[in-house]
């Protein structure tokens, strides 16, 4: 079989293709029955392997196109069939009885193209019957009674689920009992058969003798000729060490055959310690998967034994080789699965540890959280590259979202956004009729204008484009139509391909579609007159099976969920909490507001009230930003008044982070771009923020000025200082966001009550107009209803022991240390109180750390102020009496402590 470099020079990416997507070619293949009848053994088995590796990559892939030049040239697709062996390959690979459910076939000249469907497993019997990915083997060997067997992709994900169950139970046992199962698994090696044992500790052999047992599920022999013998033993050695590993361990007798009568080979005292080096290399070199998490501690153990084999009259005639190997608990590779994946402009074979996470890959248990997330998306659902997708309880489901965003009405073809489809006919004359004139014929369907579907899904912007207009119609395949002013150029088509490419790829493996799909590129020129447009066509359409244009009702459902979740998902602040990477969906709200405002507002001041989900917007403008305008990270910064919260975003690697303080002490000369952050609690201190900021944005260096959006909460200011911010009538333009999506019912209900309270009888220089409308128009998003316990007049003392017993609690319960916050008024509080709670929750085996950094892994006790922009499941929170504090911001810092909690809130007032 070719090895990986081999395979990778017979299978490359066209990066000429006119094709909007992937195309891998793989140079001359012989097609038809006669003719592959005819080829010699060699190529032929050379062409399926070419091929098997190329489909393998574009199912885990997200699907394409396969570009074969045909060898026999007389060959006609419409007379005869691509060859019995090649069908049988497909069917084999692709572990579906109708593997042309997957593929279609098209002759185009003297180049056979197959188009390739996204691997998915979805509606399938059982998840063991079909794999999350596609793969030709997977490098796993099981010893049977009788012979090795290797792993085949259908049977892997049982094996591994088998061996993952068996691991979780030792894990799960106390380390006594480990110990002792550690040491039953070694003696039932060694009694697997005494005699098998006995002479395993002999010191020779004689020539010719039988061995008293047989080849079992623990024997194995082999017999090689001399001139063979270290090629043959290096070739069967990593399969029988991970076969005997992965089952119930064993021994493997080199140099018996398979009457087991002893034979010996001949070798001199080199060749001898190079087969000792060999043995142990290969048991160094197998690459070992775990499911116990002691990857360093937990080894696959083996040793070997050299015989002297003697003649009955004495003389040395040889030597046998024994290989003693333990059961592993885990999984032992034998070799890397052969499993593909197209990256970028390169094909890659996947290494045995990440095509095992991936085999073995799950929705992440969210069981703590399962009254706060609804599951959208699953990762038996989706194809390879898919991730789970979850929504907020009580918000809108991917349903709801999508006929808000692409209302489909029989009979008709809706335009949307209305907004935006309005102002984009109204800026550009004769827009309307060059879009009436790609509708006719159609009945059912959306229309849906973006000043720029590039940036929408992840690509620089061509500010040489009008808009671009996506057409998702009944019968038809999805169209993009690139609307330009310009004569239409060879760059124009190229960056309408591109985002047709990428809007096919985020729709797969992004939105989770699994059905046949293509994304049609189509140039629209707009003309200065009404008469309509030209166009500029590469009939693209016809390039691709007739199948892959008829979008039925249900097909377009599913499309239009895709693109809901492709639109609207983002990485989930969770992921770090749970250790496993899942997306969740904006509101609509949110997506309003950083979709509206991303190419009409470069300076945009944003209202959220607490829980909106500020943070997770200005990361998303942030994201968006560099992918628009093609930012480096460094010309994009962050900036937010505590330190937890600007380490939080310094994780994400996606811009510069810093501190108030740190920005006016420091030039960054490199920033464009700036979004602020809970700045209701910066300060006028040390110099003026806002002016900088705002002379760093809109510079005469820049060509065009920079991004500055403020994010501010008036209602939770925690301190009675200027903040530097300009006065609120300077505030323009505005966008507001009042769906609270972070807090449970009932700690939204004392939230509400406490910023009621605030505007009524405002003690603070606020906007209380605004603040009053945006009240008026605040929901909460969570069905959970939640905790919220309020307790008064505690000492010290009690506080403390209160909240480590409902600590130890909770975590009985279930929930994590990672989940628990503590939250103080002052840097001085948590100092007085962290002795105090640090002690009382030792006595329960429970572990505090105070806020240095980002500490995402503890439970954490930290100042309000602090924890500004953070969030956590359960929120202790320790107030002191109003007096010590400024009494015009006591409701407010209750405002902020509530706001951090998700679930269960505990309000101690002290004495």
């Amino acid at each position: 079989m070719a090895s990986e470099g081999d395979q990778q020079q017979k299978v490359w990416v066209d990066l000429e293709t006119k094709y909007p997507e992937v195309v891998l070619c793989v140079g001359k293949i012989r097609f038809g029955e006669k003719a592959r009848k005819n080829m010699p053994k060699n190529s032929k088995q050379d062409q399926k392997y070419t091929l098997a590796h190329a489909v393998c990559a574009l199912l885990n892939s997200g699907g394409g196109v396969i570009k074969a030049e045909i060898e026999n040239e007389t060959y006609n697709l419409e007379r005869g069939n691509i060859g019995p062996d090649l069908e049988e390959t497909f069917r084999s690979l692709i572990l579906f009885p109708d593997w042309r459910e997957y593929l279609d076939f098209e002759q185009r000249d003297n180049y056979l193209l197959i188009f390739v469907k996204t691997w998915s497993s979805k509606n399938t019997a059982s998840a063991s019957t079909k794999p999350r990915i596609c793969s030709l083997s997977t490098g796993l060997y099981t010893k049977g009674i009788s012979s090795l067997y290797h792993v085949s992709p259908k049977e892997a994900f049982s094996f591994l689920e088998r061996k993952q169950d068996k691991a979780r139970t030792e894990i799960s046992s106390e380390p006594l009992v480990k110990i002792r199962k550690i040491l039953a698994v070694e003696r039932d090696i060694n009694i697997i058969n005494n005699t098998v044992d006995k002479l395993f500790n002999r010191d020779q052999l004689r020539h010719g003798e039988t061995l008293t047992f047989t080849e079992s599920g623990h024997v194995e022999f082999k017999h090689y000729s001399t001139d063979k013998f270290l090629t043959r033993v290096k070739e069967i050695l990593p399969q029988y060490i991970a076969g005997f590993a992965n089952t119930a361990g064993g021994y493997l007798w080199i140099g018996v055959d398979d009457d087991g009568k002893v034979q010996g080979f001949s070798s001199d005292d080199g060749d001898l310690e190079k087969l000792s080096l060999l043995i142990n290399s290969i048991q160094n070199k197998l690459t070992l998967f775990h499911f116990c998490g002691e990857e360093y501690t937990h080894i696959l153990r083996c040793e070997h034994k050299i015989f002297k084999v003697y003649r009955e009259a004495g003389d040395h005639c040889g030597y046998v080789c024994a290989v003693k190997i333990q059961p592993f608990t885990c999984v032992a590779f034998a070799e890397d699965p052969d499993s593909w994946l197209v990256e970028g402009n390169t094909i890659r074979k996947l290494k045995a540890n990440e095509w095992a996470e991936w085999m073995t890959a799950a929705d992440p248990d969210l069981s703590n959280f399962s009254e706060t997330f609804r599951l959208e998306l699953s990762l038996t659902e989706g194809p390879p590259l898919a991730k789970p997708v979850y929504s907020h309880q009580g918000l809108e489901s991917v349903d709801d979202l999508c006929k808000q965003l692409f209302p489909v009405e029989s009979q008709s073809i809706i335009c949307t956004p209305e907004k935006l489809t309005e102002d984009l006919l109204q800026e550009h004359q004769g827009l309307d009729i060059l879009m009436k004139n790609q509708l006719k014929q159609l009945s059912e369907g959306v229309l849906i204008f973006s000043r720029s579907w590039a940036v929408d899904i992840g690509l620089p912007e061509n500010k040489d484009i009008i808009c671009d207009v996506l057409l998702i119609a009944k019968g038809r395949p999805p169209i993009l139509y690139t609307i330009c002013e310009h004569p239409i150029s060879k760059d124009f088509f190229e960056y309408s391909r591109r985002i047709a490419w990428k809007l096919k790829e985020k729709l797969v493996n992004t939105g989770g579609y699994s059905h046949k799909l293509c994304v049609i590129p189509k140039l629209l020129t707009l003309p200065s007159t009404i008469s309509g447009g030209k166009e500029w066509d590469l009939n693209i359409e016809e390039m691709y099976p007739q199948n892959y244009s008829l979008i039925t009702s249900g097909n377009m459902k599913d499309l239009l969920h895709a693109l809901t979740v492709a639109l609207l998902s983002f990485k989930s602040f969770l992921s770090d909490r749970v250790g496993s990477e899942f997306l969740n969906l904006l509101t609509m709200q949110q997506y309003q507001v950083l979709s509206e405002n991303l190419h009409k507002s470069k300076k945009l001041f944003v209202y959220g009230l607490p829980g909106t989900g500020k943070t997770i917007l200005a990361l998303k403008i942030i994201d968006k930003i560099r992918t628009m305008l093609q930012c480096t990270k460094n010309e994009v910064l962050y900036v937010c008044e505590n330190q937890p919260l600007r380490d939080f975003v310094r994780q994400k690697n996606i811009c510069q982070a810093a501190t108030r303080v740190a920005f006016l002490q420091t030039n960054f000369h490199e920033v464009k771009h700036i979004i602020v952050d809970e700045a209701q609690n910066f300060r006028a201190e040390k110099g003026n923020w806002y002016s900088k900021a705002l002379a760093i944005t809109s510079s005469p260096d820049l060509p065009e000025p920079g991004f500055f959006w403020i994010f501010l909460d008036y209602l939770q200011k925690s301190h009675c200082f200027e903040t530097g911010l300009p006065r609120e009538e300077w505030h323009d333009p505005v966008e507001s966001l009042t769906k609270v999506v972070r807090n449970a019912n009932s700690i939204y209900s004392y939230l509400k009550d406490q910023m009621e309270k605030i505007v009524e009888d405002p003690t603070t220089d606020i906007p209380n107009q605004r603040l009053k409308t945006l009240l008026c128009r605040a929901t909460c998003a969570h069905a959970v209803q939640g905790c919220i316990k309020i307790e008064s007049k505690l000492s010290k003392e009690e506080i403390a022991k209160y909240v480590a017993e409902h600590c130890y609690t909770y975590l009985k319960k279930g929930y994590s240390k990672k989940d628990i916050a503590i939250l103080c008024y002052s840097d001085e509080a948590v100092n007085i109180y962290y002795g105090i709670l640090a002690s009382e929750m030792r006595k329960l085996n429970i572990g505090l750390r105070q806020m240095k950094g980002w500490v995402a892994q503890h439970a954490i006790i930290d100042s309000v102020r602090r924890f500004s922009g953070l969030e956590r499941s359960i929120i202790f929170g320790i107030i002191p009496p109003c007096f010590p504090f400024h009494r015009e911001i006591f409701k407010n810092i209750l405002v902020c402590v509530a706001s951090r909690a998700n679930l269960n809130l505990h309000l101690l007032f002290s004495n």
